[in-house]
């Protein structure tokens, strides 16, 4: 890895961003009050807060992209103009948003050198698309990624969530910045590739840059972070030394008092195999043999590229199956689309809500009822008051904090617009649920909820299948967890036997061993990769 140049300050001292009375509101509510905050050179800042907490826009009034209603920021001494991405930049700051802000259609190149031409080349009019396709592989090697891992010139709508992420990752650190902040760096990313990124943060802070760590996992905060802020409400709360940031710590002061999880009492009661796969083969999938049965909860572990959402994909019927066979509840299923799925009675939620799940700029009314619509119609006819009910009672029944079934679903916050997701799905009455990644981008205490709804589906009946980058999540909500090596099953371990050193072993190994036992057999594919 190729560390941006070196930053001249001695590390942990020299200040590299300075705030003053820096406030910003939207109508009545201020989202951020921050009378006075420092960052230092040399340091990897964690920033953590529940959603609605004022990080998204701290990291926005320093990027540029929010403009503060008040207060003073300097950059190296220089203050900062308000509201401008390019003032920003040109004082070394970059950023990495969970929103992955780039141009679908362009390649991978051409997003990595968006705005500038290569470095050396001659040509001023013209696309110098050589020199763009080779500076852009040296950016991703100076991120540590090998030749060729990430295709340059692919379309970037074509490929997963996480090399999105990497190719975020590899475009803000190329800028060379004095100031880098991470939003939600490793969401869409397994363990391996999650602590990589954590060593370009500490390796950038080593050569005397700053970052600023925006993390739910908790975790991965207290590891990679010098210090840690807390945010409540647009205030700094906390600021704490590494061996003040305990988990219990953080999350009182997030929330303000304690946070109960839940995960499931005992073990399903139900006999009755919902899905059976066997010989299941996709694109990079298979062959795979599973049974999962009604109120059971199923993981699927893996690292990245394991496959883990190939088989969501497929089973749910994204992704053609090209062999084997599937059953739901004991009658043939070949779907051939994802129309198909639902109608066999399965729910899925994706890893990409505002890509795959929501019209971010459509009612929330409009987003919770669009699959009862033929239900709810009469004669093909909907009345906007029936409408309006039905959205009601959906979201009430999943505590969606709103202020109207009219507002934007895009103007809630992330675990918001996921429980109304899993409003959507429940309201479909589902027999088996699919998830990918169902807690990605969510704070601390919304993932408590939706555990809690995962858990309120399986006591339904439901069979729920559940693929997660998280392995502490898979560990408190599954009956079971496979474990995928590669595209092929490595094993598959009972809740009580489960530990983050075993998943990891049979994640990382060389060779999956498929254990012939009782209805616990399974392959899986991409994670991330079917869309």
């Amino acid at each position: 890895m190729t560390a941006p140049d070196h930053i001249d300050h001695t590390p942990g001292r020299a200040v590299v961003a300075r705030l003053r009375g820096v406030h910003k509101s939207y109508g009545p509510v201020r989202v951020l009050d921050l009378p006075e905050l420092d960052l230092y050179a040399g340091q990897v800042v964690g920033v953590v807060g529940e959603n609605g907490a004022g990080k998204s826009t701290l990291m926005g009034t320093l990027s540029g992209s929010v403009r503060r209603d008040g207060g003073q920021i300097e950059i190296g001494g220089t203050e900062l103009t308000p509201g401008s991405t390019e003032a920003a930049a040109a004082l070394g700051i970059a950023m990495v948003s969970q929103e992955f802000p780039l141009v679908g259609q362009l390649s991978v190149a051409e997003n990595l050198l968006l705005g500038r031409r290569p470095r050396g080349s001659r040509r001023r009019f013209l696309l110098d698309r050589a020199g763009t396709r080779r500076e852009a592989a040296e950016m991703l090697g100076e991120i540590g990624l090998a030749a060729g891992a990430i295709p340059v010139g692919r379309q970037v709508r074509t490929l997963p969530v996480p090399t999105r992420q990497m190719i975020e990752i590899a475009k803000a650190w190329g800028r060379r910045p004095k100031l880098l902040i991470l939003d939600e760096p490793t969401s869409s990313l397994g363990p391996v590739e999650g602590a990589h990124v954590l060593r370009l943060a500490r390796e950038l802070a080593a050569r005397g840059g700053t970052v600023l760590f925006i993390g739910h996992r908790l975790d991965e905060v207290r590891e990679v972070s010098d210090r840690v802020l807390v945010l409540r409400n647009g205030r700094l709360v906390a600021d704490l030394e590494p061996d003040q940031a305990s988990e219990e710590r953080l999350i009182r002061e997030m929330v303000g008092g304690e946070v109960a999880h839940s995960r499931p009492k005992e073990e399903p009661t139900g006999t009755e195999v919902l899905l059976s796969l066997r010989g299941l083969t996709a694109d990079g999938l298979g062959p795979v043999d599973l049974d999962l049965r009604a109120g059971e909860i199923v993981g699927v572990a893996g690292l990245m590229g394991s496959g883990r959402s190939r088989l969501i994909h497929t089973v749910a019927g994204a992704q053609s199956a090209t062999g084997g066979t599937m059953t739901i509840a004991g009658s043939a299923y070949r779907p051939h689309g994802p129309g198909d799925g639902a109608a066999a009675g399965i729910a899925m939620i994706p890893e990409d809500r505002k890509e795959q799940s929501l019209v971010v700029f459509a009612p929330i009314r409009a987003n919770v009822t669009v699959p009862i619509l033929r239900r709810i119609s009469t004669r093909g006819l909907l009345g906007p008051r029936r409408e309006r009910a039905e959205a009601e009672r959906i979201t009430a029944s999943v505590n969606v904090r709103m202020r109207s079934v009219e507002q934007p679903i895009g103007a809630l916050s992330g675990g918001n617009q996921q429980r109304a997701i899993f409003g959507r799905a429940f309201a479909t009455e589902p027999r088996l649920l699919l998830l990918d990644e169902p807690t990605r981008g969510v704070d601390v205490g919304a993932k408590a909820e939706i555990y809690e709804l995962i858990d309120r589906a399986a006591e339904r009946g439901m069979a729920v299948l559940v693929a997660s980058s998280e392995l502490e999540e898979l560990l408190w909500i599954c009956h079971r967890i496979a474990v995928l090596n590669h595209g092929r099953l490595a094993t598959v371990i009972d809740r009580a036997e489960a530990t983050k050193e075993r998943i990891m072993t049979a994640a990382a190994g060389s060779a999956p061993v498929v254990p012939m036992a009782e209805d616990t057999s399974q392959d899986v594919p991409e994670d991330g990769e079917a869309r």
